[in-house]
Order: C-alpha cells, then structure tokens, then sequence
C-alpha cells in the first residue's frame, strides 16, 4: 500500500470509531509501568472486573501450573502468575468483552469468528515455543496476539457493515483472499484497524507489529518475524476449522509453512492441537 503512516491513520479513523483504551486497562499499565508496581496492587484493580478475575483463576489453576491446591483468591493468582501475564491476560478479556457483543451481520458468524480467534491464539502460543523469530515475543504475547489479530474485522463490522460485508461477498465470488478486498474497498485492511487499536490501547510494540503484517508475505530466505508468525497461526487455525469460513482466508502455501524449518507431521499435529481449541 503506497499510503503513508499517517495518512493511513487519517483514513481509517475518517472510516471508523477507534474505541478508547478502557480504563482498567490504563491503571493496569499504570502498575506493570511502576519500577515500584505490585502483584499486590495490580489485584486490587483485576478484583473489579469479574471478566479478568475469571480469566485469572482459570489460568492458574490450569495444568500449566501444576498446582497442588486450588487457587481461589486474587492477590495470590496474581502473585503466582507475575505482572505481565496479569497484564496480558487483562488485555484480552478487555477485548473480549468489549467486542464479542458487537452489531450483527448475516454474512459472518461472530461466534465463529472468536472461535477462530482462541484457535489462532493457541496455534501462535505453539509455534512460538517452536520456531526461530528475528525478535522476542513470549509465548503469553504470542497468544494475546492471535486472540486479538482480527479486532479490526468487528470494529469494521460495527462502523461499515454494508460495505464489510459486501467485502466478504467479493472475497468469495472472486476467491481473492479478504484482506486484498478490504484494501480496494476501504484503502486499508482490518489488519491496519487491529494495529491501530493496540497503538491506541499502548499494547507493547511487538504486537502492533504481528497484527499489522499477520497478512503480509516474507521471504522464505529471511528470517521469520512476528507478523510471519502470527499469519501461520491464523493459517493452522483455519485448516483446524475446515471449511465453515464465509470468506477466502489468506492461507500460507505449502513452501511458506515449510520455511519455518517444522516437519509436516509436527505441523499437522499442531493443527489437531489446535482443534479442540474453542475457548481461551
């Protein structure tokens, strides 16, 4: 897209509504920011939020901790899991609830949509672990990334219903994937919405940066990126789902996915994992 930065800025928000950062989410970058900021504190502001302390209990009494006890209170979740997964774990309920109950279309399931969204988040919390990146991202950010890459679809849905949907109506009749018709229709994509937002919701770098480019292509030479990372994601989520997907997916060939240096059988079975993958 030859449209710069700043002008691209300027169109999507002539476009559409940029929600502002909730404030739970500024007090908790408030404490993660804080040299001096608590686990303590930060369980003072997720107590509030019955969405996050669900969030919360649910992670740390997973298999993934290996606990002998259930967790039931708030300060110590917060205490075992540290500030940034706390963090992170608020950023995705925050988005969850803020748009999982959005305007409806008749052309693309929402529910499907979010379904896609866990798949694809649990498929970059995978890989991450998995492949070799250019820079850092922890596999909590990973996840997060993937939960959220295809905000931008509903903040769409919510702000240009009509024009999304006929979007999606032309990705199918032409079998051209939607991101491409969204560039001719709109002059961005909802992957230049999502990136936005989490400038906006000042989401560290690392994930405006796999969201903006979870569409774009790289260089099987180069090393793999974020945005590269985020993109297989999204592509193992959608083999995972079959073919309920009511517009043309932008899949990573054969090649591409080979490029991130896994055995096929490894990939098909990160996509079985994926699977059963329906909630966060």
């Amino acid at each position: 897209m030859s449209t710069t930065s700043e002008r691209l800025e300027q169109l999507v928000e002539s476009t559409v509504t940029i929600p502002t950062i909730p404030s739970i989410l500024v007090e908790m970058q408030e404490v993660v920011e804080n040299p001096e900021g608590s686990t303590a504190e930060a369980a003072s502001i997720i107590e509030k939020d019955p969405a996050i302390a669900t969030k919360i209990l649910r992670l740390v009494n997973s298999p993934i901790y290996s606990l002998h006890n259930p967790v039931t209170a708030i300060p110590l979740a917060c205490s075992i899991l540290g500030l940034r997964v706390v963090q992170n774990l608020s950023v995705q309920a925050t988005v969850l609830d803020q748009f999982s109950t959005g305007t409806e279309t008749s052309i693309l399931d929402l529910n499907w949509l979010w379904d896609h969204s866990f798949k694809t988040a649990m498929a970059a919390r995978i890989l991450v672990g998995e492949v070799e990146l250019d820079v850092e991202i922890s596999p909590d950010e990973a996840y997060t990334s993937g939960l959220i890459h295809d905000v931008g679809k509903v903040i769409l849905i919510e702000g240009q219903t009509e024009r999304f949907e006929q979007a999606m109506r032309l990705s199918n009749e032409r079998a051209v994937p939607l991101a491409r018709v969204e560039d001719e229709l709109f002059g961005f994509t909802h992957a230049d919405v999502g990136s936005l937002l989490a400038n906006r919701w000042n989401l560290p770098p690392v994930l405006h940066t796999a969201i903006l480019l979870h569409h774009a292509t790289q260089p099987n030479d180069e090393p793999c990126g974020v945005g590269t990372l985020l993109r297989a994601a999204n592509t193992l989520a959608h083999y995972a789902a079959g073919s309920r997907c009511s517009y043309k997916p932008d899949l990573m060939s054969g090649p591409a996915l080979d490029s991130l240096g896994l055995e096929r059988d490894r990939i098909r079975g990160i996509i079985e994992d994926v699977r059963s993958a329906s909630t966060a």
